[in-house]
């Protein structure tokens, strides 16, 4: 009998499960659909969202990730008077990875997007690994490109070392098909215990002591504003079966990230970049800054890859819309 009612209990347990799963997984994706538009370029398709009036900026998200990731501020640059184009780069969500598999490709497909939405010039930001291709944007096409920002941004070779493909979040994101399973019970943990998924995720993105490292998290969870963003952060990367492509190409092609011709680069630049970066080394803004002429470096000490977490990110934001205000 005790055998029978465990049995019954499991199934249903599983049932449970696989029904919460499927209702989590197509909400998702119908809130994401909603929000954005596709457009059929020169270069293919691309996902974008578009917001505000004023001077557009362009954000190219890291990854994993996609045009919601780059939203997530979405009302700070619409409340300092700008527009804001977000898209979703090749193999994320819904802009196919035909559109553009280098980082060159991709850098062509963002002007054939500017050409059918209609708009001449842009400032583009380039977050970890949507650098290489805001590098290349800025390169290929100066005329478009009133302001370069670089935050947290690859310019040189890239590699997944070891120990991130042996941690919990690296066995979570190249997991495969298993993947969503994954990420649905991280954001699980993110939204009821914060500050557990934050010591997890910091681990692979800030190199810091346990003990600094505790202090860090200490300090961004007494910011209920940026324990929000953190939480919607995460989501960002659900389901991640959506942006798995994507991410496999950037690990791809970020190993063949090498500039020799910074120098050609006119536009006004802006680096901003944490010393203890685990993910993008700092030798990556050091190398930006020294190659870029009249480059500006903004560093952020004791901060990690995720910049926009901690007690900095109110200057670092004052810092970056003075920069690009002036520059438009």
């Amino acid at each position: 009998m005790l055998l029978e009612i465990a049995i019954v209990f499991t199934v249903l347990l599983f049932v449970w499960i696989v029904i919460t799963f499927r209702r989590w997984k197509r909400i998702l994706l119908s809130v994401l659909y909603r929000n954005s538009e596709v457009v059929n370029t020169s270069a293919g398709e691309i996902e974008y969202a578009l917001k505000g009036s004023g001077p557009v900026i362009l954000l190219l998200h890291g990854g994993p990730g996609g045009y919601d990731q780059s939203l997530l501020d979405m009302d700070m640059w619409i409340n300092e008077g700008f527009s804001l184009l977000a898209i979703s780069r090749p193999g994320y969500l819904r802009t196919p990875l035909s559109t553009g598999e280098t980082f060159e490709q991709q850098a062509d497909a963002i002007d054939a997007l500017l050409s059918a939405l209609g708009i001449t010039e842009v400032a583009i930001i380039g977050a970890s690994a949507g650098g290489p291709p805001a590098i290349h944007f800025a390169l290929r096409y100066p005329d478009r490109v009133k302001a370069l920002v670089l935050m947290a941004a690859v310019s040189q070779q890239y590699t997944v070392d070891e120990s991130q493909t042996k941690s919990l979040l690296g066995r979570i994101f190249l997991s495969g098909f298993m993947a969503d399973i994954g990420v649905w019970i991280f954001d699980i943990v993110t939204r009821r215990w914060p500050a557990l998924s934050m010591k997890e995720s910091f681990k692979e993105t800030v190199n810091l002591e346990p003990e600094k490292m505790n202090t860090y998290i200490e300090q961004v969870m007494l910011n209920p504003e940026q324990v929000s963003w953190y939480k919607r952060f995460i989501q960002t990367t659900c389901p991640l079966t959506s942006r798995l492509a994507g991410l496999n190409n950037d690990l791809k092609q970020l190993q063949k990230v090498s500039f020799s011709n910074l120098k050609d680069i006119r536009s006004p630049t802006l680096v901003i970049h944490g010393t203890v970066d685990k993910d993008v080394s700092f030798s990556n803004a050091e190398f930006s800054v020294s190659s870029i002429p009249n480059a500006k470096l903004y560093r952020l000490d004791n901060v990690g890859h995720v910049l926009w977490l901690g007690e900095h990110v109110s200057q670092m934001n004052s810092e970056l819309v003075d920069f690009l205000k002036k520059s438009l």
